[in-house]
């Protein structure tokens, strides 16, 4: 089983507003992502929650997901790595971490990752145009080492220390190398889905 963790437990500072519920084509950003994500092969879908948290569930409302609530997600992006993947089903062979201002990443490139990590194992990560992206893909065997992370540390921590795990898939799709920090980069993503608000 392959299970997908949501991160959407930020305060957003850098943008000054919750970006889980800026507006994009019509409902709120986390909703966007996490619907592309359903329409991908994951068997289960867990979406953490901390900074205006009953809100961004609202935005969730209707959908096939758990929302897992992380109460600690002011001490960074550790502890909802932590609280998602112990919210998660014991058979689960994989989890792919999942930001949740990425609604541009292609249900097909997850398909892709999923692909490789049944093929290979260990870590598997998009590379676009020789970058990597995310969502990355963590075999079981990670799970102990996610669990004793700390602060604002996350994929990338374990990926330094476990080069020889990595597995790379290179895709075609931007998606995974743009998320949402500034206004900046808001204004951009309207512009890219032809919104005009």
């Amino acid at each position: 089983m392959i299970a997908a963790v949501v991160l959407a437990a930020g305060t957003s500072s850098r943008l000054g507003t919750p970006k889980q519920l800026l507006a994009y084509r019509g409902r709120p950003l986390l909703a966007a992502a996490v619907e592309n994500l359903l329409r991908s092969p994951v068997d289960q879908v867990a979406v953490v929650l901390g900074h205006m948290a009953e809100e961004a569930a609202g935005a969730l409302e209707g959908l096939p997901v758990k929302v897992v609530y992380n109460r600690a997600y002011a001490s960074g992006q550790a502890s909802s790595l932590k609280a998602g993947l112990a919210a998660l089903d014991g058979t689960v062979e994989g989890v792919l971490f999942v930001l949740g201002d990425q609604p541009l990443v292609k249900p097909g490139t997850i398909s892709l990752l999923i692909e490789k990590f049944r093929a290979a194992g260990g870590i598997v990560a998009p590379f676009y145009e020789g970058k990597r992206g995310n969502p990355v893909l963590f075999g079981r065997q990670f799970f102990t080492v996610i669990g004793s992370l700390e602060g604002d540390t996350g994929a990338r921590e374990i990926i330094g220390k476990h080069p020889e795990s990595l597995h790379r898939v290179d895709v075609s799709d931007p998606g995974v190398l743009f998320d949402i920090d500034t206004p900046e980069d808001y204004r951009r993503l309207l512009e890219m889905a032809g919104d005009q608000e």
